[in-house]
């Protein structure tokens, strides 16, 4: 092969590498923030459900902490399914985190509401 074709070869192949890098590159920061992770471990071991919905739903008044507790007991009780308040906690989380990315809207506006209505769902009275 002649040595101005291995040249020109060579540099399509720099300017494709390139521009794959750029595309990867911009595809990277447009991406949209990810809600901060959730709070379930402390030091390696497992949050108390209390605590993580406390922290992680940024309960501030006597009746957010009125309603976790309640939360708390019924998933002690048996009676409301850990699994649903785990993933009713995480879209809550993130719902608050899509419509304001600074994380101004507390989690508990949308988590109690959700709670409510998916325990309606299932025939448990909150």
């Amino acid at each position: 092969m002649n040595l101005s074709k291995q040249i020109t070869r060579r540099a399509i192949f720099g300017v494709v590498l390139v521009s794959m890098l750029g595309v990867a590159c911009l595809e990277a920061q447009q991406q949209p923030p990810q809600p901060p992770p959730a709070p379930s471990t402390i030091d390696g071991r497992k949050m108390p459900l209390r605590l993580m919905l406390t922290l992680g739903l940024k309960a501030v008044t006597k009746e957010d902490y009125a309603f976790i507790d309640m939360v708390v007991l019924k998933v002690d009780e048996g009676v409301l399914p850990r699994a649903l308040v785990n993933s009713t906690f995480l879209w809550a989380r993130e719902r608050a985190n899509r419509e304001s990315p600074t994380m101004a809207l507390r989690p508990i506006v949308y988590f109690r509401p959700a709670t409510l209505t998916a325990a309606k769902q299932l025939g448990i009275k909150l």
